[in-house]
């Protein structure tokens, strides 16, 4: 179908990632091709240079074999020339190369749930991204194929979200967005139909993954050196990391049931 507005919005995060359709004031979730609501933010290539996003690249994460062949949390260095190598296939990617994959694969799942191939979509961002920040989202999305991609300041994104819902037509509000890498926190004024930003700020590297670090790094791994006699394992043994991804991923779980 031909649509003269842009009706889809994307999260691209640190974590996960998820595309979603306004219909109306309602907003409806594009499930992936596993049938959930979120994609997790993982890339994986095979020694066939093969390409895969979302839950079966993070789970290869926990494989001795290719968890040198796995990214995850690279929206943290959007913005930067960081080399991600993955070993087997000896591909090189940056960044916004990488998240353009999770963008191609939301955008892909959009297809068998409505028949249309997207063109367009507003993708936020934290509200501290900077500029060459922003500029390599928007590479990440022109990369992916999609022609428009104006950017939304999160913490916007959610305060328009509510004032759908909302019966207050005049305030302020103070909004907050702790996620999986990223933390933002805004002031928006609700005034005569508009809603805009009165000031904001955060932290590009405070998430929920950087609490999952801290709790095998601080936690974890003492207790495991001092038991078992692993003076060598850390973060910064590159043999370590298919235990430590193993690890990494009990504490999260651990963590979000006890919270």
């Amino acid at each position: 179908m031909s649509r003269t507005t842009i009706d889809f919005g994307i999260d691209l995060g640190t974590t996960n990632s998820a595309i979603a359709i306004l219909r109306g004031t309602n907003t409806e979730i594009i499930k992936n091709n596993l049938q959930h609501d979120i994609t997790s933010s993982a890339v994986f290539i095979d020694k066939r240079k093969q390409i895969h996003v979302g839950e079966r690249a993070k789970n290869r994460l926990e494989h001795e074999d290719s968890a040198d062949d796995v990214y995850i949390e690279f929206k943290l260095r959007m913005g930067s020339d960081h080399p991600y190598k993955f070993k087997t296939s000896g591909l090189i990617m940056k960044p916004e190369e990488l998240s353009s994959e999770v963008l191609k694969s939301l955008r892909a799942d959009v297809q068998p749930c409505l028949g249309e191939n997207v063109q367009s979509a507003v993708i936020t961002v934290p509200a501290v991204f900077e500029q060459k920040q922003c500029s390599a989202t928007k590479k990440a999305a022109e990369l992916a194929g999609f022609s428009q991609c104006p950017l939304l300041q999160e913490p916007v994104a959610a305060s328009l979200a509510y004032g759908f819902q909302s019966d207050v037509t005049k305030g302020f509000w103070f909004i907050y967005d702790f996620g999986g890498g990223t933390f933002d926190a805004a002031i928006m004024k609700a005034e005569e139909g508009s809603i805009h930003v009165v000031n904001h700020g955060g932290d590009n590297s405070l998430g929920g993954s950087h609490i999952d670090w801290a709790i095998v790094e601080q936690l974890i791994i003492p207790e495991l050196i001092d038991n078992y006699n692993l003076p060598d394992l850390s973060r910064g043994n590159k043999e370590c990391r298919a235990a430590l991804a193993k690890i990494k991923r009990a504490a999260e779980i651990a963590k979000i049931q006890l919270s």
